[in-house]
């Protein structure tokens, strides 16, 4: 009879330690699909507002990135591909990371973009330099912080090292503009000029491609 007891004892601990396991997974994996696809709308939305920008030579495509939460939302959604995983404190936590960046980002720009607008008809270009709200290094900074505190939460310590120095740098060039004044030396005014319209959509690129991505494709094959 003891024995019996045992053994049904040892094989409840048996079943616990594989829901467990199974709860853990099922968890990574919609993390990991959140993440996958979340990457995949940036990247996109990368492409199309470069293209935009390009071809119209203006930055009016950069308008559409106002819109990028909602068509993440849209995405994730209505993937079907999403484990239908238990609520659980990682997952919110990323969830939260993300979301909160959306806000802060989309509210920066809209107030730094109405803040220049009143201010570049006010002021000359002399004194609106030194008046105006930068959007793109304060939108990367947000978003390096946003993959820097993923990978805390994630445990993942490359992700926590990406964010930090990948954002400090972008951030540094974009106030000191090493890349323009290369950019200048290498090619002509044009070309310049063309770049200044698609930036910062290759940069975003690549945060959504190691920072989103990567890790999302990375939590969905884990065994």
């Amino acid at each position: 009879m003891e024995e019996t007891m045992n053994m049904t004892a040892e094989r409840s601990l048996e079943i616990i330690t594989e829901q467990i396991a199974q709860s853990r997974k099922a968890v990574s994996k919609d993390v990991g699909q959140s993440l996958y696809v979340s990457g995949l709308c940036t990247m996109g939305m990368a492409i199309v507002v470069s293209l935009i920008n390009y071809f119209s030579s203006s930055p009016l495509g950069h308008l559409l990135w106002l819109v990028l939460p909602f068509i993440i939302w849209w995405g994730l959604r209505n993937d079907k591909g999403r484990a239908n995983a238990p609520v659980n404190l990682v997952g919110t936590l990323v969830n939260k990371t993300w979301w909160t960046f959306a806000v802060f980002t989309i509210g920066y720009a809209v107030l730094a973009n109405i803040w220049n607008y009143i201010m570049v008809r006010m002021y000359p270009p002399d004194v609106y330099i030194h008046i105006h709200m930068p959007i793109t290094p304060i939108v990367i900074l947000l978003m390096a912080m946003a993959v820097s505190i993923m990978g805390h939460i994630l445990k993942s310590r490359w992700l926590v090292w990406f964010g930090i120095i990948a954002g400090l740098l972008v951030v540094t060039n974009s106030h000191i503009g090493i890349g323009t004044i290369i950019l200048s030396h290498l090619y002509p005014p044009e070309v310049v000029a063309k770049w200044s319209l698609i930036n910062p959509c290759p940069i975003v690129f690549l945060f959504a491609l190691i920072g989103l991505m990567l890790p999302g494709l990375m939590l969905k094959k884990q065994k």
